[in-house]
């Protein structure tokens, strides 16, 4: 009878196994990419990651070009000049390239004319400046700058013929400097707006003469700024 029960066990604990790897195998798989319950999420104590502060890039290169206002003051003139200032209307053209965030290399071309009649023609003040242009604040959504510019100023007066006289053409070449500073407004990464520029230049078309005397010019100016590439 012993042998006969242990049989009997043995035989059921076969049975039991048997039954459980049966149930295991009717059991479906996982689905594939299915990722467990507790993964993603993240762990006790850890914190969301820090958000950097947005700065303002510093542009390679900037073009700007717009309207220029310039007032040419001459008290006397080798035609007639009648004292006081004049006021001359144009346009201005400049590029630059920024060698740090804070301070660039600057060429200008500035052309302002006016009309002043039949006997006083048509005068054109033309200068060809460069220089360092230095933002104090670095570039950002408003960003002033100052500049001083060397180079050269050309007078161009056009005196048509009249009462008599023939026309002629009255010109000087002389050396120019200029300094000013302005302020840009940053809309976009390429687009800015120059808000204002004020700008004074020494250009001594005439020397002091009994006839001559010195030219002074004050200008004002607006446009658009295009930036590109990266500092």
């Amino acid at each position: 009878m012993r042998k006969v029960a242990v049989i009997c066990g043995l035989s059921g604990l076969f049975v039991l196994s048997a039954i459980s790897s049966s149930r295991a195998q009717d059991q479906p798989p996982p689905e594939q990419g299915q990722a467990p319950s507790d993964q993603g999420q993240a762990p006790e104590g850890q914190t969301e990651p820090v958000k950097v502060k947005r700065t303002s890039t510093v542009p390679k290169f900037q073009i700007s070009a717009g309207y220029a206002n310039r007032s040419y003051y001459a008290t006397d003139g080798p035609v007639l000049r009648v004292p006081g200032s004049i006021g001359t209307n144009g346009w201005y053209a400049s590029f630059e390239d920024n060698l740090r965030k804070w301070i660039g290399v600057a060429g200008e071309v500035v052309d302002t004319g006016t009309n002043q009649g039949t006997i006083l023609g048509t005068t054109h003040i033309y200068t060809f400046l460069a220089g360092p242009q230095v933002y104090p604040l670095g570039h950002r959504k408003i960003s002033p700058f100052g500049q001083f510019l060397y180079g050269v100023g050309f007078y161009d007066d056009k005196v048509p013929p009249c009462c008599g006289f023939n026309g002629q053409p009255i010109t000087s070449v002389v050396r120019s400097w200029a300094g000013g500073g302005g302020l840009d407004l940053n809309l976009k990464e390429h687009w800015a707006v120059r808000l204002l520029e004020i700008d004074f230049t020494s250009a001594n078309f005439f020397p002091s003469t009994q006839t001559y005397t010195n030219r002074t010019l004050r200008r004002v100016s607006v446009g658009v700024v295009y930036r590109f590439g990266k500092r």
